[in-house]
């Protein structure tokens, strides 16, 4: 397969992935060994490099690795949003039934396979609080109106965040926020203006996140694992609550 077409398709992939709760983009990357030509190129991204000039700082990016697979991200998100906006639309009911389903075989994947589960297990009181947090925010947001741009610049900083953590889905955060229908319909519409604060977020946690969150995600991945993943387990009331 032509190497255009390779990273074309793995960024399709990837897209399809990020715009399904439960499903982690950064690790069909990984499927596709395309992930750390990813992260490289985040980091190399950095405005302080600018300081030596544009030249030497687009020097080091590699538009040949990026421009097809983010091409091929931007392709699948847009026409994944026409699948899913006619699935909420139309066949609400299995559609939340196939996402709780997804999000138990994420957590099962990621508890039991990704690692050993004794391993796991050493760490239960993590995938408890990660399942409180998530009934927490999913039962809060019903009881209090929070600003909608305020939470469109949260969910798109810790959607992006969690993009790039292997084993943890970005738009599970948007479902437990109560704002996946919302971004779904926008991206359908491409509607930036009701984007502008959910780009805004993704590109502060774009600034921060490469070169801080993931190195502590190496330090302590299993344990992030387990709680991200009872964060997935607490989030399924949170399908039933906030698509509709």
């Amino acid at each position: 397969m032509p190497k255009f077409l390779y990273k074309f398709t793995a960024g399709f992939f990837m897209g399809v992935a990020e715009i399904t709760p439960g499903i982690s983009g950064a690790t069909i990357a990984g499927l596709f060994n395309v992930y750390q030509g990813f992260i490289s190129f985040l980091t190399s991204i950095n405005p302080v490099k600018l300081k030596s000039g544009f030249k030497p700082f687009f020097r080091e990016i590699d538009f040949n690795f990026m421009f097809p697979l983010l091409f091929g991200m931007a392709v699948s998100i847009y026409l994944s949003a026409f699948a899913i906006d006619f699935l909420i639309n139309s066949y609400l009911f299995s559609f939340k039934i196939f996402l709780s389903i997804v999000m138990v075989i994420a957590v099962v994947k990621n508890c039991f396979f990704d690692q050993p589960f004794k391993d796991s297990v050493k760490f239960s009181l993590s995938f408890i609080l990660g399942i409180v947090l998530a009934l927490v925010i999913a039962f809060s947001l019903i009881q209090f109106d929070f600003n909608n741009i305020f939470l469109l610049m949260l969910a798109g900083l810790l959607a992006f965040t969690a993009f790039l953590l292997p084993g943890i889905s970005g738009s599970l955060v948007m479902v437990i926020l109560g704002v996946y229908d919302g971004i779904v319909f926008s991206i359908k519409e491409l509607d930036f203006y009701s984007l502008l604060p959910f780009i805004v977020g993704m590109g502060l946690s774009f600034l921060i996140v490469p070169t801080q969150i993931l190195k502590q995600f190496e330090k302590n991945s299993i344990q992030t694992k387990v709680l991200f993943s009872g964060l997935i387990f607490g989030s399924v009331p949170a399908v039933w609550l906030h698509l509709h």
